[in-house]
């Protein structure tokens, strides 16, 4: 089947998999406890411009606990929250300074415990 002179394969490439990738499921677990800790909703961490003045303090901590919890490299965290991974490695440098703050590490701490008892969750099973 053609579709305008093209292979109609070839329109399939262009569409985006939805959290095919671990990676990507990662990243959506860190945004939803990130929104809920923060108490605002998963759209506004996620849009592509800001919305409220917490969204970019939610998005960062999001990426940090996604580095810390889930071990995921800049690049896929970028990927994940549709960001440059120069932007992933920007938050978690912020949010490793932050950290001298008591109340504030306690609260990363709590997203980064809970992302970690996800982790196995999220996983694919991978057998011997």
């Amino acid at each position: 089947m053609f579709v305008s002179g093209r292979p109609f394969t070839d329109f399939l490439l262009l569409i985006p998999p939805i959290a095919t990738r671990a990676h990507d499921s990662f990243c959506e677990a860190a945004m939803l406890a990130t929104t809920t800790a923060f108490a605002l909703p998963v759209g506004e961490i996620a849009a592509a411009t800001r919305r409220s003045p917490y969204a970019p303090l939610a998005r960062q901590s999001a990426m940090y606990v996604a580095h810390l919890a889930f071990g995921l490299s800049y690049t896929e965290i970028g990927q994940g929250f549709q960001r440059d991974r120069t932007t992933a490695a920007h938050a978690c440098g912020v949010f490793e300074d932050w950290r001298d703050d008591p109340a504030f590490d306690q609260m990363l701490a709590s997203l980064e415990n809970a992302c970690a008892k996800l982790r196995y969750q999220i996983a694919p099973k991978v057998r011997p």
